[in-house]
């Protein structure tokens, strides 16, 4: 038999906080990459040539599993929030299919990207936004999306709150089950002799949705297979950053040995192997 814990006579598990622990999460990932990463301090993140990397890598990854889900919803009459819009991954393939989308995001590199491939392909209806979430003055959309941005948020209750409040319709976000750089932890662990501090994951998300009175369906899709680069320096060059950007000769010559023995060349792309990641998808209708 277990014994009631102390204070609770019941002998009911103390409740857990999902908030707090999702803010300490963030701040502690946040506090490990100011205190290692030498480049922490760029105004964007997503600046130098990142934003356009990730533009190549996006239009060469195929169809994505987040519009599969969304598409049977979408008519001419509806209007689509696309909150973290970054290179248009979504807004592309769904702007031809309704009357307008609103494309909030907060990267002047990602929108660089954004504005210059809606351009490209021609359309009239999409709204670029220069702002981050939540302080920022939209319209109520029919249908809101947010695809892989919660893990850098720290406040996420009024984050996921005024995206409740601005969907008049259907809300899917989207975060991943496991870590993204899962594949090289180790290598984070031998580089820095300590662990990297870790994201929150779709699990954290349920358990803050749930504390919030948010409690919609559940789909899971998959995240993508390997990580493909266009070239091996290509590949370090991306990984050192994933690493905190370690310095030292030492340090460099121990990612390039890693890599030379877990990348693999398939297709002309220099692929880092790891098993299939998938990511979660939280989504709700308000009725209204």
């Amino acid at each position: 038999m277990i014994s009631p814990l102390p204070g609770d006579p019941a002998g009911q598990p103390p409740e857990i906080d999902h908030v707090a622990r999702w803010r300490t999460l963030v701040r502690a990932r946040e506090e490990q990459g100011r205190r290692l990463d030498p480049l922490h301090g760029r105004p964007d993140p997503w600046g130098g040539d990142r934003a356009a990397r990730f533009r190549h890598l996006v239009s060469e990854s195929g169809p994505d599993a987040l519009f599969a889900l969304i598409r049977p919803f979408l008519r001419p009459d509806l209007t689509v929030l696309d909150v973290g819009a970054g290179v248009g991954r979504h807004v592309i393939p769904i702007a031809p299919l309704v009357r307008k989308v609103i494309a909030v995001e907060p990267s002047t590199a990602m929108r660089r990207e954004l504005q210059d491939v809606v351009h490209a392909s021609g359309l009239a209806n999409v709204d670029v936004i220069a702002a981050a979430w939540p302080d920022v003055d939209v319209t109520a959309a029919d249908l809101v999306i947010c695809s892989h941005v919660v893990y850098v948020v720290a406040e996420i209750e009024p984050f996921l709150r005024r995206l409740a409040a601005v969907c008049r319709g259907r809300c899917y976000v989207t975060c991943r089950w496991t870590q993204r750089e899962a594949p090289i932890l180790p290598l984070f662990e031998e580089v820095w002799g300590e662990p990297r501090c870790p994201e929150p994951t779709f699990a954290d998300l349920l358990g803050v949705a749930d504390q919030l009175g948010l409690r919609g369906q559940v789909t899971t899709i998959p995240f993508g297979a390997g990580r493909g680069f266009e070239s091996f320096e290509a590949a370090v060059a991306a990984i050192k950053a994933d690493l905190l950007n370690p310095p030292g000769a030492a340090a460099d010559a121990r990612i390039r040995e890693y890599l030379a023995g877990h990348l693999r060349l398939r297709e002309g792309r220099w692929v880092l192997e790891a098993p299939p990641m998938f990511a979660g998808v939280l989504w709700w209708e308000t009725g209204r």
